[in-house]
């Protein structure tokens, strides 16, 4: 993770120079492609911020992996970290202070969510609560609920927000028109610089489903002579087989990239299990870590493998990625864009596993990967899959 976060202002182009320095008196989005910067000018802006003696700020963020992702970069900022938070304990935290203590009773993700942003505008009513935070800082912003940006913008005296709409991958209505209306100015990044070009003609060719997408293969400033990048996809007999490949890739990944983070990632919890358990068997135990099954367990600078689900991976970046049981994505919402925050998490190495039929646009991506084959015969057209 040596290359995660700018250490100084050379490290910068000029859009970016441009965002840390605007003026602290208005709110704005700043919408950019994976790899564009956003969590790192985030951070940067809340430290301009902090530094310029505003001390009542907050940078709210989707996830407790990715808390403890930035976390793993606070000695670049002068803000304690306590400062940054998920926003589930952002409204909790809120409700304590003005002497609510809520209680949350087994329910989905969505009805809990719902639950509290009930709680949370019932308090602003009754307390007439308005501007009591100097600033509001708000990572993957498009995945957030119309009703809960509309919060921030009431509590915060200033709104800073990032988001790329293309890596929505929870429930829930667009709120990236709502995020604009609740903000002064709109600042779109132009350029990107963690997708190797592999992995950006593999994501172009999931999320290009209309005229208005913009490739990223045409903006990647990655450097693609000193690290190649590389997409592979392997059909497997079953999950079993999917983790021997998993753990033999790995071995290898862990010599050539040492000291970076490398990720397994799965749509479904039960398959990463799976996996996991097998790779306990492995001599390569010792050097991973598995999150959010029976308990969270935050990123340890002593481990280097994450195994996490597609859900809690948001937000990260990994020198190699592999994705487990990617026939699975069909069975959610928004699969198509998870696809695509799924394989723009890797840098340099991307590896896709699967068992059974993909979604069509994957299967077409996976495709791409061949040689174009030969134009069938007449006598192929008839009869079964051989």
């Amino acid at each position: 993770m040596n290359e995660t976060w700018w250490v100084g202002p050379e490290q910068l182009d000029v859009d970016q120079k441009t965002i840390i320095s605007l003026p602290l008196d208005g709110s704005h989005l700043i919408i950019g492609p994976p790899g564009s910067g956003k969590t790192n000018l985030l951070l940067l802006r809340a430290n301009y911020t902090f530094l310029s003696g505003s001390r009542n700020i907050s940078v709210v963020v989707f996830t407790k992996t990715l808390r403890d992702f930035i976390a793993s970069g606070a000695r670049h900022y002068a803000f304690p970290m306590e400062k940054v938070t998920t926003c589930r304990k952002w409204q909790l935290d809120l409700l304590y202070e003005y002497g609510e203590r809520v209680v949350l009773s087994e329910g989905k993700f969505n009805e809990q969510r719902a639950f509290i942003v009930a709680k949370v505008n019932e308090l602003i009513t009754t307390k007439k609560l308005e501007n009591i935070y100097d600033a509001l800082f708000l990572d993957e912003s498009q995945d957030y609920t119309p009703e809960e940006i509309m919060i921030f913008k009431r509590l915060g005296k200033v709104v800073f927000a990032v988001a790329d709409s293309r890596q929505k991958i929870y429930q829930g209505k667009d709120s990236i028109e709502t995020v604009k209306s609740a903000v002064d100015y709109t600042h779109p990044l132009r350029f990107h610089y963690r997708n190797g070009l592999a992995i950006c003609k593999f994501a172009d060719a999931i999320a290009k489903d209309s005229p208005d997408y913009e490739k990223l293969a045409e903006t990647s400033n990655y450097d693609e002579v000193a690290r190649p990048s590389s997409v592979e996809a392997f059909s497997c007999a079953d999950l079993n087989e999917q983790a021997a490949r998993i753990i033999e890739k790995l071995k290898i990944q862990l010599k050539a990239y040492p000291d970076e983070m490398l990720c397994v990632i799965c749509p479904k919890k039960e398959d990463l299990l799976v996996i996991w358990e097998v790779v306990q068997e492995s001599e390569i135990a010792a050097q991973c870590i598995l999150h959010g099954i029976d308990g969270y367990i935050s990123l340890s600078t002593t481990t280097c493998i994450f195994f996490c689900s597609l859900h809690s991976v948001k937000g990260l970046e990994s020198r190699a990625v592999h994705i487990a049981g990617c026939e699975f994505l069909k069975r959610f919402p928004h699969n198509r864009n998870m696809a695509f925050t799924a394989v723009t998490r890797a840098k340099t190495s991307l590896s896709l596993y699967y068992s059974s039929v993909l979604p069509g646009y994957l299967e077409q991506a996976i495709q791409l990967l061949q040689p174009l084959p030969d134009l069938p015969e007449m006598k192929d057209v008839f009869g079964g899959r051989k």
